[in-house]
């Protein structure tokens, strides 16, 4: 499973289990299961961003909990650029390790005989986010803002996620141009339904989940891509709008 992820590069046009081996790595993240960034950025997500958010405040928190040097900030986002929202390496690397463990998750405990459906999958996904979803906007803006975290990235991880979204559930995979095509209406459908949960105030976010599945079967029985890009593109744009209206704000 974790092989793959190292060997971004060398995704297939089709389906292919070579490319969900196991390995100690988890690339794109560039350090192992084993190391102190991932007991760090482990203990963060669990326990102190679902009470801060996504910020420095929830890696120290670890830090000191872990007993680890607060230096060891420097180390934790060495691979990363500050973004535009003022944000650190270290707040970077731990908005990316969210969206790889995360999408990591969905295979963990799946049956090898038995394949889950699409939509089901998609589900489990939601949940994962239902710890830290108070925080959810603030993990939307920073994927979101135009600039290498995305390109190089939140874009990718998001496409991972539909790729695994397919290969790990029943539905049934092609090997033409619709491959790209159910990916792009799965990731925009996956988009949409975050940022409904982004805003839901519902009960244990019932109305997130019934907007989830009817958002997939609209977009894997109708074939909605074209509105489904159109909202990532216009949510984008919106969002790069507010921020430069708020940096113009401060000066």
């Amino acid at each position: 499973m974790f092989k793959r992820l190292c060997q971004v590069s060398l995704r297939r046009y089709h389906p292919s289990k070579g490319e969900h081996l196991n390995s100690s790595r988890l690339g794109p993240l560039n350090y192992g299961l084993d190391s102190p960034q991932y007991a760090v950025l482990s203990h963060a997500l669990k326990v102190s961003v679902p009470v801060v958010g996504f910020n420095e405040r929830a890696i120290v928190h670890s830090l000191n909990q872990l007993n680890y040097p607060s230096t060891m900030l420097s180390v934790i986002g060495a691979s990363n650029s500050p973004s535009l929202l003022h944000s650190s390496p270290a707040v970077m690397e731990l908005v990316k390790f969210h969206l790889v463990q995360k999408r990591l998750q969905l295979s963990q405990d799946l049956s090898s005989e038995e394949k889950p459906s699409l939509e089901d999958l998609f589900i489990k996904r939601l949940e994962l986010n239902v710890p830290i979803a108070g925080h959810l906007s603030q993990l939307l803006s920073h994927v979101s803002v135009p600039g290498p975290f995305t390109v190089d990235t939140a874009l990718p991880e998001l496409h991972r996620l539909s790729d695994d979204l397919i290969y790990y559930s029943n539905e049934k995979d092609h090997h033409d141009f619709a491959w790209y095509s159910k990916r792009l209406g799965i990731s925009c459908a996956y988009v949409s339904s975050e940022l409904f949960m982004a805003q839901d105030k519902s009960h244990n976010y019932e109305e997130t989940f019934q907007f989830a599945r009817d958002k997939l079967q609209r977009t894997m029985q109708l074939g909605e891509y074209y509105n489904n890009t159109e909202e990532w593109l216009w949510y984008t744009l919106l969002n790069s709008i507010n921020l430069a209206k708020s940096q113009m704000a401060r000066g």
